[in-house]
């Protein structure tokens, strides 16, 4: 693994790259909690906070594709520096509407307008890694340390959005995604392999754009339904604890999660791979079942603590594989459109798990939210044997990955 890692980052860029990509998604990892304490601490009601938090979510997730497209069309540089400027000063326009004391639909329009404008740093970096590594081997591990240091970005961002307001006030996790998401998303589209990638030219695009590929779609289908066990354990770990007279661990849980994530991202690219992918994605889906399943049935805090870890392990190489799977199955001239598509599927399979597990757990407990997070990974499973042939991209991954 270190012999591994030690050669992507002798690759010249390579570091620079990583490090600019991490800090321009850094706000992903914001967003929500910053809105969310922002606007309560305005309205005082936690259900305009939410609805803020999902207007910003939702319109995110709805315009992501449409940039992705446009970056393939123009280049990265020319839509990731007018986005980033535009959700900058349309956050920094919501924390002064607020103070200024407008109506509650006026900061659900700016969070709305905000999440729109996100930039598609994700789509754009997932676009660059088979220009950086090439194809084979050295492809999957960048995958794999992609989907392992999102984990980075899920822990540091609330922790920095937390350490603002504790120190400063709500209004100052806003300023700091503003700021941050600006700076970032600078010094990612200021790199040589960033700003020096070219669109491919207008003859070599394929009508549909990334929809087009079939075994995409199908692809898309089982990400949603696996993004269902993120969101349903996102809701079930802070459940737990509180069942148990213990919210204060809501945050060491959903942080050893995390961490198992990490770790399973890890020893997932510290080997060489004979399966396919697209049979190793379907064992992935099935693994990540396993996983989770034991969430179910705990009931004390000691056990949870070790089963949250255990539970993230899959996680990290599933989206490894999803990512993979992605680059394989997409056009080439719709390679960002198609990362973007993947990031709102997996958006809309969260949504639908921290949603129907919420409810669950105010009449089941949080038993059932983990058990909904183990149907919708199954579902994904079951539904990409049945579409393997689909899904499955065929000769030239299949070697890569030996």
């Amino acid at each position: 693994m270190i012999a591994r890692y030690r050669a992507l980052f002798s690759v010249p860029g390579f570091s620079r790259l990583l490090v600019s990509s991490v800090l321009g998604r850094l706000p992903a990892g914001m967003f929500s909690l910053a809105i969310l304490l922002f606007v309560h601490a305005h309205t005082g009601s936690f259900l305009s906070a939410g609805v803020a938090v999902g207007a910003f979510t939702l319109s995110s997730a709805l315009t992501g594709p449409a940039l992705g497209a446009l970056v393939d069309r123009v280049g990265q540089t020319r839509v990731l520096l007018p986005s980033a400027c535009c959700q900058a000063a349309l956050l920094t326009a919501l924390v002064l509407v607020a103070h200024a004391g407008a109506p509650t639909t006026a900061i659900f329009a700016l969070s709305a307008l905000s999440g729109a404008c996100q930039p598609p740093v994700a789509g754009c970096i997932r676009a660059l890694w088979p220009h950086v590594a090439g194809e084979g081997e050295q492809l999957e591990t960048i995958y794999a340390l992609d989907a392992t240091t999102q984990e980075v970005i899920w822990t540091l961002g609330p922790l920095l959005v937390g350490s603002s307001v504790a120190f400063v006030s709500p209004y100052a996790g806003v300023l700091a995604c503003a700021a941050i998401t600006l700076c970032g998303t600078l010094f990612f589209a200021s790199s040589k392999l960033s700003s020096g990638w070219q669109a491919p030219p207008a003859r070599e695009r394929t009508r549909g754009g990334a929809l087009a590929s079939h075994g995409l779609r199908a692809l898309l289908g089982t990400v949603a339904l696996a993004g269902v066990v993120i969101g349903a354990i996102e809701v079930g770990l802070p459940a737990l604890a509180s069942e148990d007279s213990a919210r204060w661990a809501s945050g060491p849980l959903l942080a050893l999660f995390s961490m198992g994530s990490m770790a399973g991202g890890l020893l997932y690219s510290a080997r060489s791979w004979r399966l396919a992918i697209a049979p190793r994605y379907s064992a992935l889906l099935l693994a990540m079942a396993v996983a989770v399943a034991p969430l179910a049935a705990v009931h004390s805090l000691a056990g949870a603590f070790l089963l949250s870890a255990v539970a993230g392990l899959g996680l990290a190489p599933m989206m490894s594989a999803q990512f993979s799977l992605v680059g394989a199955l997409a056009a080439a001239s719709a390679t960002t459109e198609a990362f973007t598509w993947h990031r709102a599927a997996t958006i809309a399979g969260m949504a639908a798990g921290s949603s129907l597990g919420g409810s669950l757990v105010d009449t089941h407990g949080a038993s059932a939210a983990f058990a909904l997070g183990c149907t919708g990974v199954t579902l994904a499973w079951l539904l990409a044997e049945a579409w393997r042939g689909r899904i499955d991209p065929g000769p030239v991954v299949e070697a890569a990955a030996l």
